[in-house]
């Protein structure tokens, strides 16, 4: 490097530094790297090792005697092999550091888990606490004129007068989770305001492009992070996922522009995601918001890929969620945070039931409910049902409005709403209180 440097400075020429490295006996104790590079191994067998190098250095140059360096040589030798008798005879037990500092208290989950409710439900103060909040903008701030009707909207939906929309209860999930001590973070292609237009978590003035985000301003101690991220998904989704994987206190999730943009960061969901906790027991609570749903939007606006998620599936390593309710996702997104571990957990977000008329909750499902991972349509009795239809998604509405138009009266529809880990204990359920089904049904919109 010394001589590069000083030969471009003298002759103002670029230098290329051709670098061989190696590992002197290959890539691990089974390979035999000569089989592929003969000539530079045969070198390589024969040059001495930078120990020899630098003990015969020091030796020429009368640092240390001779007799010194085989000495220290042999007895740094002896110490090893020493330590190696004595683990073979005793072996250490394996402590994980996995949950160590922030991750303290924290645990990796286990089945029974997944057949238990976590406590989601949110105190109607605290709810209304955030509605104030998100409805309010400073003296003199000019809010669009357009928004002045969705800010309205969201104060009544906040006093019970109108239902809740998918928009207001994500809202409410992150107001409800800074207020309770935890921080949140959103990142993500037009995530601000939400590609669809469904979320305006932050107000632009439209006169000054001055931006006030309410969010932040409900705790001094906690964060309201939102950042509208660059078409780079696989660098943007790897900083998130660090982010992650080493603060559990925090809410992260990150927002695709449309779900199957999530392509460009395949190789965070296939090496981190789906496996980190396997392979480094490193865990990770990040939330991917991925729009989906085939309304005639075309390639590249309609899937999310769910059966890309569904096969990385195993060994409870992560959820997957196809929603059909606010309520859902509200309770959803603060499970991420109330439980003593962090999964991932891939939600197919969807695009028309933002503005769904059906697709709306109850102030009451936010503060008594809980996730549920099926929902069963009270409309028919189990017990009388001749056909039950299992369905997720979007296509539920579809369904329900077909079967209220044609007046089937024999048919119960039953929404999957999280499909890993697949409840089978609900299923079962379900099936065992439909004693005279005479079809079990499986509907989707993917081909």
């Amino acid at each position: 490097m010394d001589i590069a440097i000083r030969f471009r400075q003298k002759f103002k020429r670029d230098v290329l530094i051709n670098m061989i490295c190696y590992r002197r006996f290959g890539h691990n104790e089974g390979d035999e790297p000569a089989y592929t590079q003969p000539a530079m191994y045969q070198a390589i067998k024969t040059h001495p090792t930078p120990c020899e190098i630098y003990g015969k250095r020091l030796v020429q140059e009368k640092t240390i005697p001779q007799a010194e360096y085989d000495g220290f040589y042999k007895e740094k030798m002896d110490n090893l092999q020493k330590i190696l008798e004595g683990v073979r005879k005793t072996p250490p037990k394996f402590k994980p550091q996995a949950f160590a500092n922030k991750w303290e208290g924290y645990r990796r989950p286990v089945d029974k888990d997944f057949t238990v409710s976590a406590k989601t439900n949110a105190d109607l103060k605290t709810l209304q606490k955030v509605t104030a909040q998100i409805t309010t903008a400073p003296k003199n701030f000019n809010v669009h004129p357009k928004l002045l009707k969705l800010i309205e909207q969201r104060q009544q939906m906040g006093e019970g007068k109108l239902p809740i929309d998918w928009g207001m209860a994500e809202l409410l999930s992150y107001g409800s989770t800074i207020l309770e001590g935890n921080s949140v973070r959103l990142s993500g292609q037009d995530c601000v305001r939400g590609t669809f237009s469904h979320r305006h978590s932050c107000f632009y003035d439209h006169v000054t492009g001055e931006v006030y985000n309410p969010l932040e301003q409900l705790r001094e101690d906690k964060e309201f992070c939102v950042y509208n991220s660059s078409l780079s998904e696989m660098a943007v989704l790897g900083f998130e996922y660090g982010n992650s994987s080493s603060d559990p206190s925090f809410l992260t999730i990150w927002e695709a522009q449309f779900g199957d943009f999530a392509n460009g960061a395949q190789i965070v969901i296939d090496q981190f995601l789906s496996s980190a906790e396997q392979k480094w027991m490193r865990s990770s609570g990040l939330v991917m918001l991925l729009p989906h749903g085939y309304e005639g939007q075309g390639p590249e606006h309609s899937s999310a890929r769910l059966e890309r998620f569904l096969q990385l599936c195993a060994q409870n390593n992560m959820q997957v969620c196809n929603m059909t309710t606010p309520a859902q996702i509200f309770h959803a997104l603060r499970r991420q945070i109330k439980r003593e571990f962090r999964l991932p957990l891939i939600v197919m977000s969807p695009k028309s039931l933002l503005r769904h008329p059906q697709a709306v909750s109850s102030l009451k499902e936010l503060t008594d409910g809980a996730f549920q991972e099926i929902i069963v349509d009270s409309d028919v009795e189990l017990a009388k049902a001749k056909k039950i239809v299992f369905v997720s998604g979007k296509l539920y509405y579809e369904l329900k409005k077909y079967q209220t138009e044609n007046k089937i009266a024999d048919t119960v529809l039953v929404r999957v709403e999280q499909l890993y880990p697949y409840p089978a204990h609900l299923i079962n359920e379900v099936l065992s209180q439909a004693k005279n089904a005479e079809s079990v049904i499986w509907t989707q919109e993917e081909p």
